[in-house]
């Protein structure tokens, strides 16, 4: 029995609420490497893309950096705002 993991990562595209990502994945875990982070004993390492995006948000408030854009168009933001009155 191993007491290390030997990760066996491939490069794959994912997707979350129209944000996509190219990230490593690891075949055996299924785990997801945080692409800001990288890999490694300090990376991040995620089950799920929603908790990888999750993540990559917290990245925005340390680091002048990163910038998530908005994928929505001017009349969906309206129309968001007028569902909120």
């Amino acid at each position: 029995m191993s007491l290390q993991w030997e990760p066996q990562w491939e490069e794959t595209k994912v997707e979350y609420k129209g944000i996509r990502l190219i990230v490593l994945v690891d075949r055996v875990t299924g785990l997801y490497a945080c692409p800001i982070c990288g890999i490694g004993d300090r990376a991040t390492y995620t089950f799920t893309v929603k908790d990888l995006v999750l993540h990559m948000y917290a990245h925005t408030r340390k680091s002048e950096k990163v910038i998530i854009t908005s994928t929505a168009s001017v009349s969906e933001e309206k129309r968001g705002e007028d569902e909120e009155e």
